[in-house]
């Protein structure tokens, strides 16, 4: 986290679970700040509706920009994101919450995800690179 960083407690979360007027007891411990700048993975691994597993990994970057918002919060910097979250996040159907891994390790996840034998890992495709599903005259 960068400047500005804090242990606190989230005020909406405070106003909806614990009793008006209350001090914070059982709300406290939530991260306040940007998250610094630094390399990250996206990822996410689930089962789908028939048991099955299925993954995606997108590497990419936070970036040093300031967000004047509340919670542990950054703005990250995915290659291609448009079209990875057209192809797959919205296509394959999943959450729009994933996992971070702070540095890029999507080889190695790839590797694991292989070893658990999941068929599906989708990953951001660089642009020469089209997805199954992408219209290749557009």
């Amino acid at each position: 986290m960068a400047k500005g960083r804090a242990v606190k407690y989230q005020l909406i979360q405070h106003r909806l679970l614990e009793p008006e007027g209350s001090e914070p007891d059982f709300t406290r411990g939530t991260l306040e700040g940007d998250i610094a700048a630094s390399p990250i993975t996206f990822y996410r691994l689930q089962c789908d509706a028939n048991g099955d597993l299925r993954s995606y990994i997108a590497q990419g970057e936070i970036l040093p920009v300031p967000t004047r918002s509340f919670g542990g919060i950054a703005i990250f910097a995915i290659p291609e994101m448009g079209r990875f979250y057209r192809h797959v996040l919205i296509q394959k159907g999943y959450p729009h919450h994933g996992a971070v891994a702070f540095d890029h390790v999507g080889k190695t996840l790839f590797e694991v995800f292989k070893y658990l034998g999941i068929k599906d890992i989708a990953y951001n495709q660089p642009r020469n690179l089209p997805y199954p599903t992408e219209n290749p005259f557009a």
